[in-house]
């Protein structure tokens, strides 16, 4: 009988312990499970900060190329555009002077000579010619870089041609517009700053006519905001042989005069050229948009 509640005694204490040995199991299993779980949810919330830092990256790079892109895409369409369009620039007088005359209009008998010589700074006693090839390299460099084709009627002060000549040139090239570099002077040596010509409104340039006044108001204006100089203005002229033979916009800007002891100094500054020059290119983009 003793040894039959011994094993009894036995088989319950097995029990118990098997019991609290499954608990403690089952507790471990569903701790471990529960555990999982979080590891699995905060690996899952991970990822999908990860997911949503990653995209954010990708979208804002992606608008940021696709700014780029249009940026790019614009800057070769305005350079192809310009590309078609072809600027002439005629640098003003030259080294070499004649006498020989050519006709100032197609349907006059008025006669003019076709390179009388330019004038000269009053204290550096520098040639307007060299002033004014100086500018128009300048200038030829900065439309070129803009995207315009760009043609100079020469390219060596030492050439010799009539504006009649010059005018041609333009025609042949069936430019966009023809921009003519000059100095100006006076025998009042006060007279400063800067004027724009364009041609009159005449039978020989009535298709010309409001082309050219349009875009020499334009070109002018900005070259006088860029340098801030004296404004002269807008001048109609009927009476020059390069305006009159031209069958292209034209325009003729007179950049200050070298009578003038303070415009003579900045005419032959190096800067100062630079600033006119960028001054018209601004006003060339502008005006041919």
């Amino acid at each position: 009988m003793l040894k039959k509640k011994s094993i009894i005694l036995v088989f319950v204490i097995l029990v118990v312990i098997g019991g609290a040995l499954y608990g403690k199991n089952y507790t471990t299993k569903k701790q471990q499970k529960e555990l999982a779980q979080v590891t699995k949810v905060k690996q899952e919330e991970s990822k999908a900060k990860i997911y949503a830092a990653t995209k954010a990256i990708l979208t804002t790079k992606t608008v940021s190329e696709k700014k780029a892109l249009v940026r790019t895409e614009e800057k070769k369409k305005n350079s192809s555009e310009n590309s078609q369009k072809i600027v002439v620039i005629d640098p003003g007088h030259g080294s070499v002077t004649s006498s020989k005359t050519e006709h100032r209009d197609p349907v006059s008998s008025i006669m003019k000579i076709i390179e009388p010589g330019g004038g000269q700074g009053i204290n550096t006693r520098t040639p307007e010619y060299v002033v004014n090839m100086a500018v128009a390299l300048k200038l030829k460099s900065l439309l070129q870089a803009k995207g315009y084709k760009v043609e100079m009627t020469k390219t060596q002060n030492s050439v010799l041609m009539g504006s009649k000549e010059r005018a041609s040139i333009g025609n042949a090239a069936h430019a966009a517009l023809v921009i003519r570099i000059h100095a100006d002077g006076n025998n009042n040596l006060s007279v400063n700053g800067a004027s724009m010509l364009v041609p009159a409104d005449a039978k020989y340039t009535d298709d010309i006519y409001l082309a050219s006044k349009k875009y020499g108001q334009i070109v002018f204006n900005n070259l006088i905001k860029d340098v801030g100089m004296n404004n002269r203005g807008v001048v109609e002229r009927s009476d020059m042989t390069g305006f009159n033979w031209s069958d292209v916009p034209v325009i003729l800007v007179e950049m200050g005069f070298q009578s003038n002891a303070r415009e003579d100094k900045l005419l032959t500054t190096g800067s100062y050229q630079e600033k006119l020059a960028q001054g018209l290119a601004d006003g060339i983009n502008q005006a041919l948009k």
